[in-house]
């Protein structure tokens, strides 16, 4: 079992792109998992991972590698694999050089490794292709063999499946998993995409404003955002403006049962998973509280789920399968019970720290 000081561990790191600020951050990814660094554009994410790498100075802090010190090393010392948004290959390389670029360094048992990246990836039938001459899955795959052919104590990717089509995204998204699955070394994904981030991700950071907000175990932070902008990048779809009473936060006519907490008073921004909100006729012995009524405005027949919009107070938006609006009756114009289950709630105090 991998120990702790194989991983990577930030300290205090800070660094500058132009008047943008990053840091100072505190990180560890401890070997074997994989951290994604969720937030929106410019919120500090390539920045970071160029710092780490050593393709932008830092400014301050510590950084440790399988434990070593590697915050004054050139990049080529660092032993970090990273693939970028463009997968960044050479031109004037086939695939097979592409691949062996890193590992020839090291003589013909190191570029007998590489090659069998052809093979991990799925990729033989490409090794004499031209980047150029490739999809843009084709290219990422490459990338991505480039920076595992070097056998890297870090795996970095800044965005690796941004650029793609869906169907290409999904299909390297399976890819990836399953190849960082395998890794016994520490790896840093970048996304602003948060399936993708609660697809592939041991541990979850939240950065906007060159500051992590929120950092551990994905489905924790995923469960209880520490914040409004971790709760919006987590998916979490605003209610509005209420207040907290006790074992209850209430918003308009809604009145939401919630477990007490010591403090958990005055008033908070409320917001709510439309997946978990249950429509229809609430079970005979289900208390009143933590239900609404009101009539059904529209349906958006999205898919894979249908977006129900309410005319409540406040208004409600509820996600369902198709089938289970037939299977409910639901119409524009009628009306229906809502139900929020406290899991499909997150109050957050009007200070910003969770209720």
């Amino acid at each position: 079992m991998p120990t702790p000081d194989q991983g990577l561990i930030v300290r205090g790191l800070t660094a500058s792109a132009g008047a943008f600020g990053l840091g100072p951050v505190d990180l560890d990814v401890p070997a074997g998992r994989v951290l994604v660094l969720l937030g929106p554009s410019g919120a500090g994410k390539t920045t970071m991972l160029g710092a780490i790498a050593g393709l932008r100075p830092s400014l301050t802090g510590q950084l440790r590698l399988a434990g070593g010190d590697i915050a004054r090393l050139p990049p080529e010392r660092r032993r970090i694999g990273m693939v970028f948004q463009d997968g960044a290959l050479f031109p004037h390389l086939s695939v097979r050089e592409n691949i062996r670029f890193g590992p020839r360094a090291g003589g013909p048992a190191s570029v007998a490794d590489a090659d069998q990246m052809l093979d991990r990836l799925g990729i033989s039938g490409l090794a004499d292709r031209s980047p150029g001459s490739l999809s843009g899955g084709e290219r990422q795959r490459v990338a991505l063999a480039r920076a595992l052919a070097i056998q890297p104590a870090l795996l970095l990717l800044d965005e690796p499946l941004s650029a793609l089509d869906q169907p290409t995204r999904e299909e390297l998204r399976g890819v990836l998993q399953q190849i960082l699955g395998e890794l016994a070394i520490p790896a840093m994904h970048v996304t602003h995409d948060r399936d993708e981030a609660l697809s592939l991700g041991d541990d979850l950071a939240i950065i906007a404003d060159g500051t992590i907000r929120q950092a551990g175990p994905a489905h924790q932070v995923a469960a209880h955002p520490a914040d409004q902008a971790a709760a919006r990048l987590l998916g979490w779809a605003e209610l509005g403006h209420g207040s907290r009473e006790h074992a209850a936060v209430r918003i308009g006519d809604l009145v939401i049962p919630l477990p007490a907490q010591p403090g958990d008073h005055g008033p908070a921004h409320v917001f709510y998973r439309p997946e978990e909100v249950l429509l229809g006729p609430a079970a005979a012995n289900t208390p009143a509280s933590g239900r609404i009524t009101a009539r059904i405005e529209r349906i958006v027949p999205t898919v894979p789920l249908a977006r129900i919009h309410l005319a409540a107070s406040p208004p409600v938006t509820a996600l369902l399968l198709h089938r289970d609006i037939e299977h409910l009756r639901l119409r524009a114009g009628a009306e229906t019970e809502a139900t929020f289950p406290p899991q499909a709630v997150c109050v957050i105090a009007a200070g910003g720290e969770p209720a």
